[in-house]
């Protein structure tokens, strides 16, 4: 992983363009967008920012299972063994402060999606939201031949399905996500993962449940793809 470099997401790094907002998300949906967030991340930035009345803070590029504090890598199921990525940081809420940590998994197997080898690119992601050590909330993606990415995100006990957009304003597509979208039997919410970011929760959700979506949803953001 390089030490710093621009922010991005699976392979996405444009600081310019945005997200495509589907049409039933960004009509149903609260905006929060990301504030004094630098375009720079890695070990060597300060990769503090604000989402509303929310605070992400001190990012941790080097964890893993030596120094996990509350939790281990065993919590996050990966079959392989094979994990790399690990990072860790904290997000500020009205209610308090939540711990975040996220780990991917490597494929073993080879294939192609969108012109990528995913030989060397991550098979899994997966971040989970502990408040006073208690996992509150759990995002899990998985990278699909046919489907881009897809998973489920668990928060206040309730289950969502959680998709790729690959769409750019402008109508271009891209190879790589940029960004997520979380339905229920509706739209539930939503995270640009292109810098500086941005994300949409449901106007309906109680303050709790906002605040653990929005907690998985920065570990989305804070996600760096591999370096060959």
């Amino acid at each position: 992983m390089a030490l710093l470099t621009v922010a991005g997401f699976l392979g996405s790094c444009s600081t310019t363009s945005q997200m495509m907002v589907p049409a039933d998300v960004s009509g149903a949906l609260e905006v929060i967008a990301a504030t004094d967030r630098s375009p720079w991340s890695g070990a060597l930035a300060d990769e503090t920012f604000t989402l509303g009345p929310y605070q992400v803070t001190d990012v941790d590029r080097d964890w893993d299972n030596s120094n996990s504090g509350t939790v281990s890598v065993a919590e996050f199921n990966f079959s392989s063994g094979k994990t790399e990525g690990g990072y860790a940081y904290r997000f500020g809420t009205p209610g308090g402060w939540m711990s975040g940590h996220c780990l991917t998994e490597a494929k073993g197997n080879s294939f192609s999606l969108g012109g990528v080898d995913f030989q060397s690119r991550v098979a899994k992601l997966s971040c989970i939201c502990n408040h006073s050590g208690t996992e509150v909330a759990r995002v899990i993606l998985q990278a699909d031949i046919t489907a881009g990415y897809s998973g489920t995100v668990t928060a206040s006990h309730q289950q969502y399905r959680i998709e790729s957009i690959n769409e750019r304003e402008g109508g271009f597509g891209s190879g790589d996500p940029t960004g997520y979208r979380v339905d229920g039997n509706q739209p539930i919410g939503a995270v640009e993962v292109l810098n500086p970011g941005r994300i949409w929760l449901a106007r309906n959700l109680e303050d709790p449940q906002r605040a653990r979506l929005a907690c998985t949803f920065a570990g989305l953001m804070l996600y760096l793809p591999p370096t060959d």
